[in-house]
């Protein structure tokens, strides 16, 4: 019972308004219901694998007692904090990551500047931090409810909402579900003005000396850098990139 519990509540909470996640099997359904069969499509097929590897490997941890019950083990100012630059003259730009006293850097490619927006690219650092931070010890998320923060509005909007029609994000929110069912983590999105998130902004700049004095006069402990190199990155974003092209080309072939 808690199992089934633990699935049903992580299908309610986690799986985004938008259905991307159910989209093509619905389809299938009403198909199906309407004309006595359904065509086994592409989408059909990648969405039921998706499925099945996530239920699968789905750890059957149940998360059932309700946010307003659960104590964040993070206090506002030692939550996980994400920012992203990006310059487009230069090609160049990068993420900054900080979380009590552990810090990340993620050095953006010319292709990810180049077709990602600001949008998407805070939404991949954070993403990606979360991604890290498994790899680096699943403990410190596993079971737990928390607040991560943020400066970019839109993506806080599409992630607390679970619903976004930009189909880059669509993308992100798919991964990011599927380290929470893994895992056995949900996550609230906080917006910080950028004047109020100095270390994660200098990191993201890569403005070092600003970086070291904010941290000293905030009492940070400096432990450690976590070079962002999620194995899955560079899958994630060629998958983002795509879904941006092929919307694009439906809307001009409309």
């Amino acid at each position: 019972m808690e199992q089934t519990l633990g699935l049903l509540q992580w299908i309610s909470q986690v799986l985004v308004s938008g259905r991307f996640n159910l989209a093509q099997i619905v389809g299938a359904r009403r198909a199906a219901a309407k004309r006595g069969y359904c065509i086994l499509t592409i989408g059909l097929r990648n969405e039921c694998s998706w499925w099945r590897q996530v239920l699968v490997r789905w750890n059957r941890i149940a998360m059932v007692v309700p946010p307003k019950y659960a104590v964040s083990p993070w206090t506002w100012a030692d939550s996980p904090v994400t920012d992203a630059s990006r310059e487009l003259s230069t090609l160049s730009g990068a993420g900054g990551a900080f979380y009590n006293g552990m810090w990340g850097l993620c050095v953006w490619t010319e292709e990810e500047v180049r077709e990602l927006d600001i949008m998407e690219l805070e939404a991949l650092m954070c993403v990606l931090w979360i991604a890290t931070l498994i790899e680096f010890d699943p403990g410190m998320l596993r079971g737990r409810r928390f607040t991560f923060r943020n400066d970019n509005q839109p993506w806080r909007d599409s992630h607390n909402a679970n619903a976004s029609n930009k189909p880059a994000i669509a993308v992100l929110l798919r991964w990011l579900h599927e380290l929470q069912a893994l895992h056995s983590f949900a996550m609230w999105i906080d917006w910080i003005a950028s004047e109020n998130n100095p270390i994660s902004d200098a990191i993201s700049r890569q403005e070092w000396e600003r970086f070291h004095r904010v941290a000293a006069a905030n009492h940070y402990p400096l432990s450690s850098l976590r070079r962002v190199q999620v194995t899955d990155r560079c899958t994630i974003v060629s998958l983002m990139i795509s879904a941006k092209r092929s919307a694009t080309s439906m809307a001009k072939a409309r």
